[in-house]
């Protein structure tokens, strides 16, 4: 193809070609149609249109150079190639065509190349005319035979005469004795009758065969009976397949097969011939036909074995005539791959919006009406241009006339108005595009009219010079999205130049069943020729398009699944693999990178999907990205998809593949049992003769998976049958809760989404100045403040609103279980959480019980089935749970229950190990006696007869009131009475018995029944709690004592367990849980593609103020250093020329916290940000309500000080209600208010005395005044407030979570989906390309034997000996002012802040972000610096001309060395490390610039790559660092450390207390925190006791990075007196002169009058803003 293209360049090129230059190709004659006077590529716009980028480096097929290269050294007869030209250059520029064609690698590599003008012959040794054809004719009759004629008149003798030989030998059989059929020979031609005259009459007239014609079809056996008595029948292949498909003639009636003109089956999977072969000749039978095929080879062309010509050998299970052995096992040695070639175009000048599409958004400004041919009218001007723009409204016009009502007509004197209907916005829509006159393609880019993109014209160049191809050409087009694909074919059907050989036609799929036969013809048309370009969409890759010799990505993907399809469409060695790339795009240059460098296991996995339809499982290394784009369904909302409600991402038809083979790559390969297993495996089925096959997929995962095999139904064609069995896969795995939610294609519409490969990147320069970046976009619709605090909405999980749309048929399980219990007497009963669809995978994590851990492990059960019965009983049981947990009259409708509650027998234990074949079933285990109980009943009169036995694992209530409080049954006491004294009872101990307190204090206390009952033990049902915060703590009990001893006549049981309502009290904090986690898969699908190991990023969202146990403080410490790394790279490569003083405000302008905060902001980053402490009492499952008026059963009054609460209700008789009968209650649905008279008011107004003592008021209540609106809004749980610097510091925390889970390029990755501006960088290797360094001749030169000595200091060798002389030229160097160390300087400084960072957050994994930053400060400070200058001699090779410096360099070597010396003995005699001996001496500044310098000069040394500048760390910082700052040895006294630490983290209440001890003559010191002893030792001295007790100090610390975290609560509320009173000035702001003298009152205020105190940048509980 090379050849030709070659061909074509020279005809536009050859007047500026002198002859000399010209090879034999020059003698070609010209192109038909094409002069170099009349090319449409002349010389000044002609551009080669396979050119390989210099900076890119060539890109040939993999693993093919070397070989390739070999045989064409071989093969002179073939292709005579300067030798030179053998080799790959890695860069080269040429300045004009021919130069470049002479140097061209890839020319190398093609495996056809037909010149003109060469006689055809078989490359066998030259034989005499005279015995060639009998040569040949000898040959086929040992063999089946392939011969190569080079005209139809040469064919007609030799064939004729095989046809003869083969009916006489045929006739002269002997008679066997055992009957064999007739048989008769067919001749296989084209279905033309005057070609199948012609052989009649020569066969008849010249041989006296016998001849018979088939010219139509044949379904009748006795038909072809009378054919077969003929010796030959001429029959076309298309009749011969359905023949044979029918059943009317078998393999077996035909003893030789003679295809006429085969060339034209070659390269064509579905030619009927190739049919034929496949499935119905098998070379094993005892009566196979012979066969012989015919080749016509141009006479103008030499004939040339090739990949085709063996693939038609082995098509037709013959062999060429005259070809060697060797010649095949040269050709199979060659990579059946194809040539993959990059097409560069510029990227598009500025698009303007043309003219009609500016008019028609007139009518419609907000772009709702027709956003989706808005939409692809915008795309279509970026990626082929303003008549394109135009062209796609005016294919849709028939869906716009569709949207217009026919009885609308419009007035024609009405006046345009400012706002006018939809309805006539529609009309006037339709009226424009109807009356447009829209502008024909002009692809003169010389010309004022050029209306198409660059990209457009590149590919209109390859499609021309494809022209010479003939009628074998065969092209793809894979385009990204459907409306481009219909575009394109619009445009190329109006072009003429050059194109008028193509026939092209648009592949798009919508999604419907009867689109698959369409397909199918369409393919089928594309096969023979009707069609000979497809433009088809990235749905299509997979699908059975015959192969081409030409496929082109218009528009690139990241998939390497993606990427094999397209290759599979190829004919492999003979066509071509052509990618469009744009000039400059770094993230073209990453998917091409990616696409080009693949693993030996992918190359593997390709070649094999090339070949095999039932390919393989895929490599682990697998590259897949989670957005790929739906081209076909976002405009088909209709079709079945899977959706998962975790990230709303869907599965389509055409994404299933895709899934499957991700899912079979991350359960790995499985080796032992098979080589190399197959994934799908195929059933062909036939219902009839003469009726189409149709095929069924089976799909065979990996084991390990839940799911073994799947089936999918029958469908037309094996990709199609893949299709739909991958697709039931995914449905299976799904219903059975095992499909991961990272396998989901996420929705194009996510913010996060970024598709930086559909969207040209525009022109770019080649150093970008950060000062022109617009970092703060003007907003009219915002105002952001300086600095201070906001209100964000705080967002809630998607996933309950999109599973609350399922139906309630089938339920998935959580399992809840706790292996927190304070003793074996209080077990925690496992719980089950029931959702409409599938919670996702959530990791088990902690809760604090009075700072005591547990853990919380969640299980998926597999899902199950209820009825309406057991449906209406898990309805009313949730609510009866949600009721005793908050003590409040909750109610919800069951159609908005997002979620059930249900418990599982005691005795279920969550599976140890993970089950293959899917999860537990838990259905079985729920006990739905107590259920139904519960749900009916929240109370059960106690069991007299079996007292001891019901009060086991029993909650009892001395009220008959669903509302109160509740008690443990702790034992029985038969050794208590209620005639008793109350002893060890502090309630009772001031009466003579328990009945005279019931006398004295119950209501309507007339007696008991039975006066020697046993007593019952009891305690009291604690309060829900916050179970997140390690600092939370038990609600203040009432100063009356509690009930220790309860009357049984008196008293009801509860109809949960105990054991259940103890796991039922975490379910507040649990599911807060669950909220978050689920939020953080949310935002790592969203924003960063599932890149981030959650936990890091739940702790990098995570505030102080929110009372988790971890926050983003030490993650901030390691995002703000690389991001400071990353930014100082970034504005030392894009600004070339400027200083450090520029660089440092260019950086900022990056980095800075307004930046963060305002491209957090942009992104949509707060709303996930967890700062509002999880508040308890106001917990509320999602869709309640409270009820506001209940009087029946419950009682919502405070009781009266010297009332007794309980005697508000009667007491039924012991024996009454008998158990399981119902009681009146809110449960009836019949006695439930209308939900619209529900009141929505704060649900904390109500009543809540659950967990309240005798007379103890709730605080809700206390104040009888209504809060004001103000207040509500506030406590509203959907807002919280946020300082902006917090803002800030979870985007720096996010990218450090970024880096520990992928690296640096992942957290670039993550900086750049954070809006931080870094435009034209993708991946980190663009430094190394952009980067402009100063050449070796213009740095200064260093001393003899520098070079050496300072890399045999740092222990790495520069790869650019030059950039360490820069390194160390200070700017005294005359001459050398601008090529000193000072930008070096600038990068080294940020490269080793993040290194000391990173190396100090790994080492010391315990220590609080104070002491990480007390750490980083005396590791990165000048004076710390310049001692490890001297420390390691690098000063000896600093180049200045200053005496000034020079002295007092000297001046300082030699005070450090003193110091140290002084240092190293005090340390040996105190048995310790040497400390910070550097600080009391200034240094120079020189030398600590050196050390960073040389840090910088070697990062770029090495390409950016991080290797030398870490070998610098790692040989002469990093044990400098260990040995000499740590937290013992900070400014030599720990006690100091100590103390700075505390301060860092807010800390007031900390001393060091001393005793001493006179007896002993010893002193003993206590550090103190928040009247915790830290750690205690004890010294013969105050001053030894107080060091040592430090030192244990920060060692406990460093061992526990959360005791103050758990321990210390200063900063809280220091910050919230700090908002209380900001709040309070904002309240005021309208009083006038009043406001000073209410302030003045304010400041004067006690602490414990204030609000409950919150974090920084959240609003306090109860506080005003």
């Amino acid at each position: 193809m090379l050849k030709i293209w070659k061909q074509a360049w020279k005809n536009g090129d050859s007047a500026r070609r002198p002859h000399s230059e010209q090879n034999s190709d020059a003698q070609d004659a010209p192109l038909s149609g094409a002069s170099s006077g009349s090319s449409p590529m002349t010389s000044a716009a002609a551009v080669p249109p396979i050119t390989v980028d210099d900076s890119l480096g060539p890109v040939l097929p993999r693993g093919r150079r070397g070989t390739t290269k070999r045989t064409r050294a071989n093969d002179a007869e073939e292709l005579s190639v300067n030798s030179d030209t053998d080799r790959p250059r890695k860069k080269m520029k040429f300045q004009d065509e021919e130069t470049y064609l002479a140097k061209d690698t890839l020319r190398n590599h093609l495996p056809e190349v037909i010149e003109a003008g060469v006689a055809v012959r078989p490359e066998t040794p030259p034989l005499r005319r005279a015995t060639f054809e009998e040569e040949l004719f000898e040959h086929a009759k040992a063999e089946n035979t392939i011969a190569v004629f080079t005209s139809v008149h040469a064919t007609l003798k030799i064939v004729a005469d095989y046809l003869a030989w083969t009916v006489d030998l045929e006739r002269s059989r002997p008679e066997s004795e055992v009957p064999r059929p007739r048989r008769t020979a067919l001749l296989v031609t084209n279905n033309v009758p005057s070609v199948m005259q012609r052989w009649s009459s020569l066969l008849q007239s010249e041989y006296s065969l016998a001849v018979g014609m088939c010219a139509e079809s044949v379904h009748d056996v006795s038909e072809w009976s009378n054919l077969l008595h003929n010796g030959v029948v001429i029959i076309s292949a298309k009749l011969l397949f359905d023949s044979l498909m029918t059943g009317v003639i078998t393999m077996s009636q035909i003893h030789v097969l003679v295809f006429d003109e085969a060339q034209n089956v070659k390269d064509q999977e579905t030619h009927p011939i190739i049919r034929v072969m496949n499935d119905f000749y098998r070379p094993t039978d005892a009566l196979v036909p012979k066969i012989f095929a015919v080749v016509i080879s141009s006479a103008e062309r030499k004939f040339h074995f090739d990949s085709g010509m063996l693939k038609l050998e082995s098509a037709l299970d013959a062999k060429v005539f005259g070809i060697s052995e060797s010649k095949r096992a040269e050709i199979l040695a060659l990579p059946d791959r194809p040539s993959e070639m990059i097409v560069l175009y510029n990227p598009p000048l500025r698009t303007v919006e043309t003219r009609l599409f500016k008019q028609l958004r007139q009518f419609d400004p907000t772009e709702v009406l027709f956003r989706r041919q808005f939409r692809a009218a915008r795309h279509a001007l970026a990626e082929v241009g303003s008549c394109a723009s135009d062209l796609i409204w005016r294919r849709a016009l028939k869906v716009i006339e569709a949207n217009v009502s026919t009885t609308y007509e419009e007035d024609e004197d009405a006046q345009v108005q400012p706002h006018i209907s939809p309805e006539m916005a529609r009309a006037r829509v339709r009226d424009t595009v109807k009356n447009w006159v829209f502008t024909m393609p002009n692809l003169d880019s010389s010309s004022r009219g050029f209306n198409v993109a660059p990209k457009f014209a590149k590919l209109v160049q390859i499609l021309k010079l494809c022209k010479l191809y003939g009628d074998d050409f065969r092209g793809i087009v894979f385009v990204q999205k459907r409306a481009i694909a219909f575009v394109i074919l619009d445009i190329l059907r109006t072009l003429d130049d050059g194109l008028g050989f193509l026939r092209p036609y648009a592949v798009v799929f919508q999604g419907k069943t009867s689109d698959i036969q369409h397909q199918h013809e369409v393919f089928q048309c594309f096969a023979r020729g009707t069609y000979n370009l497809l433009i088809a969409t990235k749905s299509a890759e997979d699908l059975d398009i015959p192969k081409a010799s030409i496929v082109i990505r218009y528009d690139l993907f990241e998939s390497q699944i993606s990427d094999a399809f397209v290759r599979a469409r190829t004919r492999g060695r003979e066509s071509y693999l052509v990618f469009m790339a744009e000039r400059g795009n770094d993230a073209h240059r990453r998917i091409l990178s990616d696409c080009t460098k693949l693993s030996i296991e992918m190359q593997s996995w390709t070649e094999r999907l090339f070949h095999d339809p039932g390919s393989s499982v895929p490599p682990r290394s697998l590259h897949e990205t989670t957005n790929p784009y739906h081209s076909e369904s976002e405009d088909d909302v209709s079709d079945d998809y899977i959706k998962d409600p975790t990230t709303s991402g869907r599965i389509y038809l055409q994404d299933a593949i895709a899934v499957v083979y991700r899912l079979a790559a991350s359960l790995g390969n499985i080796h032992d049992e098979q080589a190399d297993p197959s994934l799908f495996e195929y059933e062909r089925f036939q219902e009839a003769p003469g009726i189409s096959p149709t095929y069924v997929c089976t799909v065979i995962l990996p084991p390990g998976s839940p799911v073994s095999k799947v089936s999918g139904p029958s469908c037309m064609s094996v990709p199609h049958a893949r299709r739909a069995a991958c697709y039931q896969a995914c449905v299976e795995l799904f219903d059975r809760n095992v499909l991961d939610y990272r396998l989901f294609p996420l929705s194009t519409n996510y913010i996060g989404h970024r598709s930086a490969i559909s969207i040209p990147s525009g022109p770019t320069e080649p150093h970008l100045n950060t000062a022109d970046i617009n970092i703060f976009p003007p907003d009219p619709n915002t105002e952001i403040k300086a600095f201070g605090t906001h209100c964000y909405l705080r967002k809630k999980p998607d996933f309950w609103d999109r599973s609350g749309t399922a139906n309630f048929d089938c339920l998935y399980p959580t399992v809840i279980t706790t292996d927190y219990s304070d003793d074996s007497s209080h077990p925690y009963s496992p719980l089950m959480i029931l959702t409409r669809q599938p919670l996702p995978h959530l990791p088990s994590f902690r809760l604090f019980f009075s700072n005591i851990p547990g853990v919380v492990h969640l299980t998926q059960g597999a899902s199950f089935e209820v009825d309406e019965e057991h449906l209406e009983d898990l309805h009313q049981y949730t609510i009866r749970i949600c009721r005793a947990i908050a003590n409040k009259p909750f109610t919800c409708p069951l159609e908005k229950m997002q979620y059930f509650f249900a418990p599982l027998a005691p005795t279920w234990k969550a599976p140890r190990d993970s089950l293959p074949k899917g999860h537990p079933n838990v259905s079985k285990h729920i006990p739905w006696d107590l259920v139904t109980l519960a749900a009916n009943s929240w109370v059960v009169p106690l069991a007299s007869r079996s007292m001891k036995r019901d009060v086991e694992d029993a909650v009892i209530q001395d009220r008959w009131v669903e509302f109160t409080r509740r008690y443990e049954v702790v034992r029985m006491r038969p050794d208590l009475t209620p005639m008793s004294k109350p002893v060890d009872s502090p309630r009772e101990s001031n009466y003579d018995n328990f009945v005279e307190y019931c006398k004295a204090r119950r209501k309507g206390f007339e007696g008991l029944q039975k006066y020697d009952q046993p007593l019952i033990e009891v305690s009291k049902v604690p309060a829900i709690l916050n179970h997140l915060n390690p600092m939370s703590r038990p609600v203040t009990t009432s100063t009356k004592p509690p009930a220790k001893y309860l009357i049984p006549e008196l008293c009801a049981k509860f109809t949960i367990p105990a054991s259940t309502l103890r796991t039922a009290l975490l379910l507040p904090s649990i599911t807060r849980r669950i909220d978050d986690l689920l939020l953080v898969k949310e935002l790592n699908a969203k924003f960063f593609e599932h890149s981030i190991i959650e936990h890091h990023l739940h702790a990098a969202i995570s505030a102080p103020a929110a009372g988790n146990e971890f926050d983003y403080e030490r993650l901030e410490l390691l995002g703000d250093a690389f991001l400071k790394y990353l930014s100082s790279i970034y504005v030392f490569v894009t600004n070339p020329a400027q200083k450090e003083g520029t660089l440092h405000i260019h950086r900022q302008r990056i980095i800075s916290n307004r930046s963060l905060l305002e491209n957090a902001n942009r992104s949509g980053l707060p709303q996930y940000i967890q700062a509002k402490p999880f508040s308890s009492r106001l917990w509320q499952p999602p869709n309640f309500t409270v009820l506001s008026n209940i009087h029946d059963n419950c009682d919502h009054r405070a009781p009266a000080e010297n009332e007794d609460p309980t005697g508000d209700a009667p007491l039924p008789p012991v024996d009454a209600p008998e158990p399981g009968k119902k009681i009146p209650s809110l449960n009836n649905p019949q006695s439930l208010p209308d939900p619209d008279e529900i009141n929505k008011t704060d649900p904390t107004l109500l009543d809540k005395s659950h967990g309240l003592e005798e007379g103890e008021v709730p605080a809700e209540r206390s104040n009888p005044k209504r809060k004001s609106k103000k207040k509500k809004q506030l406590e509203d749980q959907d807002n919280q407030w946020l300082g902006d610097k917090a803002v800030a510091d979870v985007a720096e925390a996010i990218i450090g979570a970024a880096y520990i889970s992928g690296g640096r390029e992942t957290a670039l990755k993550v900086t750049k989906a954070l809006n931080i501006p870094v435009p034209n960088i993708d991946c980190w290797s663009d430094f190394g390309r952009k980067v402009l360094a100063p050449p070796p001749n213009v740095t200064a030169k260093l001393r003899e034997g520098s070079i050496a000595a300072v890399q045999a200091i740092i222990g790495h060798k520069f790869s650019r000996p030059h950039l360490l002389a820069q390194a160390l030229t200070h700017a005294s160097i005359q001459g050398h002012e601008t090529t000193s160390y000072e930008r070096l300087e600038f990068i080294g400084d940020a490269i080793l802040d993040f290194m000391v960072i990173r190396h100090i957050f790994d080492r010391d994994t315990q220590l609080s972000p104070g002491g990480l930053t007390l750490l980083k400060g005396a590791m990165v400070s000048n004076s710390a610096l310049a001692a490890v200058c001297v420390w390691s001699g690098l000063q000896e090779h600093l180049l200045f001309e200053s005496y000034i410096l020079a002295s007092s360099i000297q001046a300082y070597a030699d005070d450090l060395k003193a110091k140290q010396a002084k240092e190293y003995e005090l340390a040996e005699t105190e048995n310790r490390l040497p400390g910070q001996y550097w600080l009391e001496i200034e240094p120079p500044k020189a030398l600590s610039d050196v050390v960073e310098s040389i840090i910088g000069a070697i990062y770029i040394s090495e390409d950016f790559s991080p290797s030398g500048a870490e070998a610098v760390f790692d040989n002469v910082l990093k044990p400098f660092y260990d040995r000499h700052v740590t937290l013992k040895t900070l400014a030599h006294h720990p006690t100091k450390i100590l103390f700075e630490l505390f301060q860092a983290q807010g800390c007031q209440q900390f001393e060091i207390v001393k005793e001493k001890e006179e007896d002993r003559q010893i002193t003993r010191c206590d550090v103190i925190v928040h009247d915790v002893v830290l750690a205690s030792t004890q010294d013969t001295t105050a001053a030894s006791a107080a060091r040592r007790a430090s030192e244990s100090a920060l060692d406990a610390l460093e061992g526990d990075a959360q005791f103050l975290t758990r321990t210390c609560d200063c900063r809280t509320h220091a910050q919230a007196r700090k908002a209380h009173k900001k709040a309070m000035k904002h309240i005021l702001s309208g009083f006038g002169d009043e406001e000073d003298d209410l302030l003045i009152v304010e400041d004067v205020l006690p602490e414990d009058s204030e609000p409950k105190p919150a974090s920084s940048g959240n609003n306090p509980e109860g506080m005003v803003p």
